[in-house]
């Protein structure tokens, strides 16, 4: 575990915890890379390299789709996105599961008394999609998606959910693990803990200064003295 900030007072912990779902909550970074290369082959195109998907992982699709096909037009861009989301290695549409430790953590969060929310890169469909699948619903208080907001880094699905919840941002974290999930806590107001489970290393995400750098879930009670 490491720490940008080693102690932090009991008065400062959040009301509210607000989770990214890939490759925070679950296991999808593998997945989507896959997806993604597929989307690409399927449409006559040269897949793009797996590494270069993964650091674009956090970004809503469109997002994601536009950077990696700059040279194609929108509608070649849209076959691509539509692609992606009806293929069979898409962790919307099957095969997706959360890391072992996240119910637990959500668990021991929950019976603590924090407040618990999303903001994924996924859109409604996939997201509803997967709390279906995963039996999560009665976690969350609130959730947002790309397709609701603006894509990560921008603030707005964090402001909106204080904005819904009635908190302000400095009374939340946002867990997440790519840095596109610290930039959007710190452009809110909130802070932010990194989790190394999914799209970007320990390294890239010191670099982002979060609150905090976690190796697994598991940790978070831990560091909320849960």
């Amino acid at each position: 575990m490491y720490y940008t900030n080693t102690q932090f007072a009991s008065d400062k912990r959040p009301q509210v915890i607000i989770f990214d779902w890939d490759g925070t909550l679950a296991d999808t970074a593998g997945p989507i890379v896959a997806a993604m290369r597929a989307a690409f082959a399927e449409n006559g195109l040269a897949p793009p390299p797996s590494e270069t998907v993964r650091q674009l992982i956090g970004y809503s699709l469109p997002v994601m789709v536009a950077r990696l096909a700059a040279d194609c037009d929108s509608s070649v861009q849209a076959r691509i996105i539509r692609s992606y989301m009806l293929g069979t290695l898409n962790p919307n549409n099957g095969g997706m599961r959360l890391f072992d430790d996240a119910l637990p953590c959500l668990d021991a969060l929950k019976t603590a008394g924090f407040r618990l929310a999303v903001a994924t890169g996924k859109g409604r469909a996939g997201l509803d999609k997967a709390i279906v699948q995963t039996g999560t619903a009665d976690y969350w208080e609130t959730t947002r998606c790309a397709d609701e907001c603006p894509s990560k880094p921008a603030p707005d699905m964090v402001r909106e959910i204080c904005a819904e919840l009635g908190v302000l941002p400095s009374c939340v974290w946002v867990v997440g693990d790519t840095v596109y999930d610290v930039q959007m806590a710190l452009a809110a107001g909130a802070q932010a803990v990194a989790v190394t489970t999914g799209a970007h290393d320990a390294a890239q995400l010191r670099q982002a200064a979060p609150l905090a750098v976690i190796g697994r879930l598991a940790e978070l009670p831990e560091l909320l003295a849960v």
